[in-house]
């Protein structure tokens, strides 16, 4: 099993946010490339464990040519975006007219033709999480930008179906076992996981052993990145 875990990697950061960035993918960022990162694959090009500082903020600034996926760990968001709004989307709204978004929720923005502007603001006197990931879309997207946010509950949610990658958000109660395929790419952002002699601790990026894997925690939460076979 090939193994990453966030804390051999330095903090960086911009703003009011700071991160550990584990997926950088040379296709998008070439010679910026951190060396201590893994690669993408399919559609995936970045990859990041971040926290916002008490008050911080991203800053308003412009996407093109990219999906993101924004799945909140801890705290609570407001969100500002030029992105139209998905009619499903479960964002409720806060006192200041923003979206927010919060624990166990999943934002996803798609760029579509024309790109977003967006800023991600921290409401709070505490810390905030995330974990990001950054999509090359396809080529036949929308005109216009949209922006949705999913609630994820305990099971298996799908935030992301792009041309040849599928973005899954697993829930695991402690002791609920999940099987775990070969090329199937795994970030462990909540809990802790087990299998045979092996431990995969919370921040762990991983490919698989194929076989089962054991939830230690209740609430375990996996993200699966699962590209499709040309």
């Amino acid at each position: 099993m090939r193994l990453l875990n966030y804390d051999a990697l330095d903090i960086v950061g911009f703003a009011g946010v700071r991160e550990r960035i584990l997926v950088m993918d040379s296709r998008q960022f070439g010679y910026q490339k951190r060396e201590d990162t893994w690669e993408g694959s399919g559609q995936l090009m970045y990859l990041a464990h971040a926290y916002f500082k008490p008050g911080g903020s991203t800053g308003r600034h412009r996407h093109s040519d990219i999906d993101i996926v924004s799945i909140v760990t801890r705290g609570r968001l407001h969100h500002e975006g030029s992105a139209e709004v998905h009619a499903e989307s479960a964002a409720k709204n806060s006192t200041q007219g923003l979206a927010e978004i919060k624990a166990g929720q999943v934002m996803v923005q798609r760029s579509g033709k024309a790109g977003f502007m967006h800023n991600e603001i921290n409401p709070d006197a505490d810390i905030a999480g995330m974990v990001q990931l950054w999509l090359q879309p396809s080529g036949s997207g929308s005109e216009q930008a949209s922006q949705a946010v999913i609630d994820v509950g305990y099971g298996q949610t799908t935030v992301y179906q792009g041309v040849d990658t599928e973005l899954r958000v697993y829930c695991l109660a402690e002791k609920e076992v999940l099987s775990l395929q070969d090329g199937w790419l795994c970030y462990l952002f909540q809990g802790e996981l087990e299998a045979g002699n092996d431990t995969i601790l919370r921040g762990s990026l991983f490919y698989p052993d194929e076989g089962e894997y054991l939830a230690k925690a209740e609430d375990t939460r996996l993200l699966i990145v699962k590209i499709s076979a040309e």
